[in-house]
């Protein structure tokens, strides 16, 4: 494969400072930024990872590894941009904002939701210029809401099935109660206001996400907070028909607490499988990573 000869330029100039450089490789493609983990598999997994975070983080790490190390299959694991230039291309690797720290609350929000998609779609073009002729598509919490909305809405016959792991139910009611209890303000209220302004005009917000004090937009508040049936993973899987998808959740995740409920009323879609993994908290800390790996694997290897 010719980016494989790629990789071992780069590594052969690179090698004194970059150690284990084949098992994961920084990538540019189209102003973005991903990692990839080297395998002799013919099956490429894509793993997004989750709310304001970075593809470095450990449990996206953890996962990339054991998938490529221990069952010799590919992964790509993407930067979603959120907008920003440090988090995009070559100054990725030199930027200290928003990257190295789990949450990129210092930058300027103007990226929504659904941008996700259209980076996953550039992605799964890049793996098949690479000569993949088949693609897995996985992401971890909002992550994996986001995979869910990008397959929902995509036909391309090289992906071969979906991961969502610890990705359930977007509750608007509980977004409201959440704000409110947070700031004291009526979201509602807010998202009525703002929909009355230019996407792109700055709004006065004492919280954004998990960011306090943001400088946000009305568009990228809109798309965070509006009741948008979307970004739930189970309202998007309803509409997925022709691929296998896997739910992978933990018994001890307080983030996305019982994760079967949220897939229960699916339960009869039979292309549908809901594990959920015995002392798992929402970032499968510990040997349970390896029970998640090896649950992706099997649905590869099943296909």
């Amino acid at each position: 494969m010719n980016f494989r000869k790629a990789i071992y330029s780069i590594c052969v100039v690179v090698s004194i400072s970059i150690p284990n450089c084949w098992a994961q490789t920084p990538v540019n493609y189209k102003g973005l930024a991903a990692d990839f983990y080297d395998a002799d598999g013919n099956v490429a997994v894509v793993l997004l990872h989750g709310t304001l975070a970075h593809n470095r983080m450990e449990i996206i790490n953890t996962f990339a590894t054991l998938i490529s190390q221990d069952y010799d299959y590919p992964v790509l694991t993407p930067n979603l941009s959120l907008n920003n230039t440090e988090r995009m291309g070559e100054k990725i690797q030199t930027s200290s904002k928003g990257y190295a720290t789990l949450t990129a609350c210092d930058i300027e929000h103007t990226h929504k939701y659904e941008d996700a998609a259209l980076e996953l779609g550039i992605w799964v073009e890049y793996l098949k210029q690479e000569g993949f002729e088949k693609i897995l598509v996985s992401g971890h919490s909002r992550g994996g809401r986001q995979v869910s909305a990008f397959l929902a809405g995509n036909d391309e016959p090289s992906i071969i099935g979906g991961v969502l792991i610890a990705s359930g139910l977007s509750q608007n009611e509980r977004n409201i109660e959440k704000y409110k209890k947070d700031t004291g303000l009526d979201l509602t209220q807010l998202l009525t206001q703002f929909s009355k302004l230019s996407p792109d005009q700055y709004v006065d917000v004492p919280k954004f996400i998990y960011c306090d004090k943001p400088r946000v937009t009305a568009g990228a508040f809109i798309s965070e907070y509006a009741d948008n049936p979307a970004h739930s993973a189970p309202y998007n899987v309803q509409k997925i028909k022709n691929i296998p998808i896997l739910v992978i959740g933990g018994s001890e995740d307080t983030v996305v607490p019982n994760i079967e409920a949220d897939f229960e009323a699916l339960t009869d879609q039979s292309n549908l499988s809901v594990q959920v993994i015995e002392g798992a908290d929402h970032f499968f800390r510990d040997l349970y990573a390896d029970d998640a790996a090896a649950m992706i694997v099997d649905l590869i290897e099943s296909i």
